[in-house]
């Protein structure tokens, strides 16, 4: 069972009677009456805090042995568990939305195309400075083969 953070805890504490709370209609699913309800939720975000990593293997990705390093050096350890989205593209054509149909087609102006194409540069110019940073990560797999290749007498 998860921890509950201490900010929540205390938060819960504070909380005046439900009475006072704002509520908010809200919809659910793909629609339907029976998926409209309210909500007593305040609605401001909490800050979490990101847990440290005390046991001596840590994982990442979806799982597998593959994914599996000691927890030899935490700041690694913690810069491997977080999940960055990739930034999304703007598109510089035509692009489809919605679930199907001519009305979920956007055609972008060419001052929309122009300004997508320089944002474009922007967010490439990024992720090319975010990876240039990154430090080299060995995974089990290319251990295994150092290894394999040091028993074989390779290099």
């Amino acid at each position: 069972m998860a921890a509950i953070p201490q900010q929540l805890v205390d938060d819960e504490l504070r909380r005046p009677n439900s009475s006072s709370m704002r509520s908010a209609t809200l919809s659910h699913g793909r629609g339907g009456a029976g998926n409209i309800g309210s909500s007593t939720h305040d609605g401001d975000p909490v800050t979490l805090e990101t847990p440290t990593l005390k046991g001596e293997v840590y994982t990442t990705g979806r799982g597998g042995s593959g994914n599996m390093a000691k927890n030899t050096d935490p700041e690694a350890a913690r810069r491997a568990q977080d999940v960055v989205g990739a930034p999304r593209r703007e598109s510089t054509s035509s692009a489809h939305v919605g679930r199907g149909g001519a009305a979920n087609v956007f055609k972008p102006t060419e001052a929309e195309i122009a300004a997508a194409k320089r944002d474009n540069g922007k967010w490439d110019q990024a992720i090319a400075d975010d990876e240039h940073t990154k430090l080299p990560e060995k995974g089990l797999a290319d251990k295994g083969k150092d290894w394999l290749k040091g028993k074989i007498g390779k290099s």
